[in-house]
């Protein structure tokens, strides 16, 4: 009960930061035998390697900004990116951050008005080039950004430790002097604090935590497709399909495009329908994120 009341405290305090509550929980994941609280803890102190594994807290609304070098050598800065001019798989880049890094890359601090500090996410290079052009008429984006306000970072580290509290808090209301080890506390009792408070009632995703652990170790080189076809293999795609994207790939490379082309697009169109006729390991909006991604990180425009 120790640990229990060592994370109680500090999760109150704002002398403990969330990166020690954090490993504090990771003992306490070992003591209980929980595997679910155990990659919850991993994936926040290690950051997400998966955006479909985020939780809903750590995907954020925004705006983009970019520069645009002119007529005469002038320049535009801080400029708004419309949605609207991406296509729909990379639209997310002018109106949704998907924050998977440490969670201490969010601690932050505050500025001299005592505000949260905030940052921002640049684009991939390859991403400005392609939609260079498509903004301002005579005028090319140079770069461009995702900004963050800080009260964002603010809230991921406070749903953090909110978190933590109500999960100790329960597991501490459930001890008796009969019980007074955490880890002979029932295993049923332990889950199902851990989806509750942990993973917000959301037992889909605890349900697969395993799974998230293992498409975790899935990796997409960029130009690299025989890397992109096994990944969505792994994730349940049928070989038709994956057969279908590589054609569709080697296609659009035939024109000329180095990016998404029309072939690929289609393909992309047509996942839903693809995804019904697989084995999943995932549900299927994770699915659906996950190929995304994968064939976005293909073409070096992955979130």
């Amino acid at each position: 009960m120790a640990l229990l009341d060592d994370i109680i405290a500090g999760a109150v305090s704002d002398t403990v930061s969330v990166p020690m509550l954090l490993r504090q929980c990771l003992v306490l994941s070992h003591q209980l035998g929980n595997d679910k609280l155990k990659v919850w803890v991993e994936q926040e102190l290690n950051g997400y390697n998966d955006v479909e594994a985020l939780p809903p807290y750590r995907v954020v609304k925004i705006v983009a900004t970019g520069s645009f070098a002119g007529p005469m050598g002038n320049v535009l800065n801080n400029q708004p990116l419309a949605a609207s001019i991406l296509d729909e798989p990379l639209r997310h880049w002018a109106n949704m951050a998907y924050l998977s890094a440490p969670i201490i890359s969010y601690d932050i601090g505050k500025d001299n008005e005592g505000k949260p500090n905030g940052g921002r996410v640049q684009w991939p290079a390859d991403l400005v080039g392609l939609y260079e052009d498509r903004f301002i008429q005579g005028w090319n984006l140079i770069r461009a950004s995702q900004q963050i306000p800080g009260t964002i970072f603010a809230a991921i580290l406070d749903t953090v430790r909110t978190r933590i509290l109500q999960l100790a808090l329960e597991l501490k209301g459930a001890m008796t002097d009969e019980t007074n080890d955490v880890g002979k506390l029932p295993p049923t009792k332990v889950d199902q604090s851990v989806v509750n408070h942990i993973y917000g009632g959301n037992v889909v995703v605890a349900a697969t935590a395993e799974n998230f652990s293992q498409l975790h170790n899935i990796s997409v080189v960029q130009n690299d497709l025989g890397s992109l076809l096994s990944a969505l293999k792994e994730l349940g795609l049928l070989e038709e399909d994956t057969k279908r994207l590589a054609s569709a790939i080697k296609a659009d490379e035939k024109t000329g495009s180095k990016t998404i082309g029309q072939k690929t697009s289609e393909w992309l169109r047509d996942l839903p329908l693809t995804l019904g006729k697989g084995t999943l390991k995932v549900g299927f909006e994770v699915a659906k994120a996950a190929a995304t991604k994968y064939v976005m990180s293909y073409f070096g425009l992955g979130v």
